[in-house]
């Protein structure tokens, strides 16, 4: 996807990890008739495009970006929201791999024979508008948004046109960057310490946003290091929400 700094494309002919195959969730794996960015597809069509990568049904499935950990999260949550547990996120991403000297290949496997990956979907891990509704109305659940604060407080302006600025009434706000270190998670112990004011005096069931459904994947990664369970992600996010008249929005600190 696009580097978050620069706004550059990512390039593809690039040194990667022997045998890495290009998860592209901008064009290939997306809903394409969504004009919301990133929003995922239909469960045959993610099986397909699996299929077309390779990807078998018992495989043991490493995502890595070249930044860190930035985006490789979404990758790992789709999988586990399409059934897939068996994946996992490389800490450090292709700079950690590259830093201890291992090997690298210019360009993406490309002669793939066609996997047997099926789909056994999670809708609780991914939601839609309808369900995030529902959810956020009870009184067990906390939205916890990753944009930075000035995005969440309305001070900075949205990166996407057409945008309100501000947050969803009770949601709270964790910048996913905050859980990371020189692209590196976090360990656990400066985890929980994030984590712990967002929790509610009885249990807690989270539900991550975003501008667009990816860094809200990086905190859904932080929460199972934590072994918290109940989590889930708003699909369309703030690329949604901030767009939509009809949905409310607060600026300014969150009122306790």
């Amino acid at each position: 996807m696009r580097n978050p700094v620069t706004g550059e494309q990512a390039d593809i002919g690039l040194e990667v990890i022997p045998g890495a195959r290009h998860f592209d969730f901008e064009n290939v794996f997306c809903d394409t008739s969504n004009p919301l960015p990133h929003t995922m597809p239909e469960a045959s069509v993610f099986e397909q495009h699996a299929r077309d990568l390779g990807i078998n049904g018992d495989a043991t499935i490493v995502v890595y970006d070249d930044i860190g950990i930035y985006c490789a999260p979404r990758v790992w949550w789709m999988f586990k929201a399409m059934g897939h547990n068996n994946v996992y996120v490389l800490n450090g991403g292709l700079p950690a791999w590259k830093s201890k000297g291992y090997r690298c290949q210019v360009g993406f496997a490309t002669e793939l024979k066609p996997g047997d990956f099926r789909v056994s979907e999670s809708s609780a891990l991914l939601i839609k508008l309808n369900a995030f509704l529902q959810r956020r109305g009870e009184s067990d659940t906390q939205v916890v948004d990753a944009r930075s604060e000035g995005r969440f407080l309305g001070t900075e302006a949205e990166p996407r046109a057409g945008l309100r600025g501000g947050h969803m009434p009770k949601a709270k706000n964790l910048p996913f960057d905050r859980v990371l270190k020189d692209g590196f998670m976090k360990p656990e112990n400066e985890l929980l310490a994030l984590f712990q004011p967002l929790k509610l005096a009885g249990d807690t069931r989270f539900v991550f946003s975003c501008g667009s459904g990816v860094t809200a994947c990086v905190l859904a990664l932080a929460a199972s290091q934590l072994d918290i369970d109940d989590i889930a992600v708003y699909d369309g996010s703030w690329s949604e929400w901030g767009a939509d008249l009809s949905l409310p929005v607060e600026v300014g600190k969150a009122i306790e």
